[in-house]
């Protein structure tokens, strides 16, 4: 007895995702799972990335937010792509390496005509959204980006130093960092905070409430400078729990990656304020005068739903 076989049934007819492996110029080697869009036109489709881990039954990456089969129906590719096992101890060597996958990735594809490397974005959770803004802030890969947890920056230790050993030792470990006094260096190299100008591709922050704060001294620059949009989740931890949460991000990050990638807006009044934001943005990233109209989006939106 198959209890998912009318599941699987459907999703087949959706998509049918495969199996890719494939090497860096570096000769490191790479695993995922490719989601190839429904061919809604002539020519090469939208591509987007996941960065962290493909196991079980994959509805969205980690945290589950990216809606692969939904972005595949909708004519955009989607690839999860597995982390390098085992993960560098050296932040800056296991970023570097999530940027070549991505970028082999994309390379890969784009030869193979299934993608176009001009439409491609990105998103991720926790050391998933490390990457996503990794890549975002160190290459010209991304034409979108969609992260939902914060990155280090100074912001984040103030508010975590006050836990002392369990998060200092922790910040040691996975960082090698100190306070910012202590470490400034390797703080310029780390958090986004100081790679502000560096952001090609605007970005989508849906962020839990228990976290969103840590990410303000980076988001909130952008934000002003309408270089992003931020959703706030109330109630919400590290993975967001909520099923209507779950929906929304699910709803929101499709049309986000619709919209930048495939130049698509919902035909959804209830949309027409968020749709308005994003022209706004699209103005800026077009260099389209930088400062906005009055009356716009300029800060964190509580997601209520």
């Amino acid at each position: 007895f198959d209890p998912n076989a009318a599941l699987a049934e459907a999703f087949g007819r959706v998509v049918r995702p495969r199996f890719l492996r494939w090497s860096d110029g570096a000769g490191h080697h790479f695993t995922g799972q490719y989601f190839p869009a429904r061919r809604l036109a002539p020519g090469p489709s939208p591509l987007v990335v996941n960065y962290y881990s493909c196991e079980g039954f994959l509805r969205g990456g980690v945290g589950d937010e990216w809606p692969f089969a939904s972005l595949a129906e909708d004519g955009v590719g989607a690839l999860c792509i597995n982390y390098v096992r085992p993960m560098p101890a050296d932040v800056i060597v296991r970023s570097n390496l999530g940027l070549s996958a991505v970028r082999s990735a994309v390379g890969l594809l784009a030869s193979e005509g299934e993608i176009d490397r001009r439409r491609v974005g990105m998103g991720g959770l926790s050391f998933g959204s490390e990457i996503a803004l990794w890549v975002a802030t160190h290459s010209d890969l991304l034409a979108a980006a969609s992260v939902t947890s914060p990155a280090v920056s100074p912001t984040y230790y103030l508010f975590n130093s006050l836990k002392r050993g369990t998060f200092t030792d922790g910040l040691k470990k996975i960082w090698d960092l100190g306070s910012p006094a202590q470490t400034p260096a390797r703080w310029r190299i780390l958090s986004p905070v100081y790679d502000l100008d560096k952001f090609r591709a605007p970005l989508l922050l849906q962020m839990p409430e228990q976290e969103y704060l840590y990410a303000l001294d980076y988001a909130a620059p952008l934000l002003l400078d309408h270089r992003a949009d931020m959703y706030v989740f109330p109630n919400e931890p590290h993975q967001k729990f909520q099923p209507r949460h779950k929906l929304a991000a699910y709803e929101r990050n499709l049309d986000w990656f619709r919209f930048w990638l495939q130049g698509y807006e919902s035909p959804s009044q209830d949309k027409r304020q968020q749709y308005k934001h994003w022209h706004a943005m699209e103005d800026r990233h077009d260099g389209g005068g930088g400062k906005r109209k009055s009356g716009l989006m300029t800060q964190p939106v509580l997601d209520h739903r």
